[in-house]
């Protein structure tokens, strides 16, 4: 039996787009976390290690560094 995760879909919607307009500086520094999070969840084991990045350590190296301004 196979199994399809929809969840990773990069389709906007219209919902998205109306949000995203009334976006605070939080809501724009969560999204980047996240998507910081899904970019390095993304790569492989020896990608990460070349990075000095376990990955248990994903997110916490995430919110361990300083926002670029």
């Amino acid at each position: 039996m196979a199994y399809f995760d929809n969840s990773y879909e990069t389709r906007t919607t219209l919902r998205d787009r109306v949000a995203r307009l009334f976006e605070t500086p939080h809501d724009r520094k969560v999204r980047a976390r996240a998507a910081r999070i899904e970019a390095l969840r993304a790569l492989s084991d020896a990608e990460l290690a070349a990075r000095g990045i376990a990955r248990d350590n994903i997110v916490m190296h995430v919110f361990s560094q300083r926002p670029a301004r």
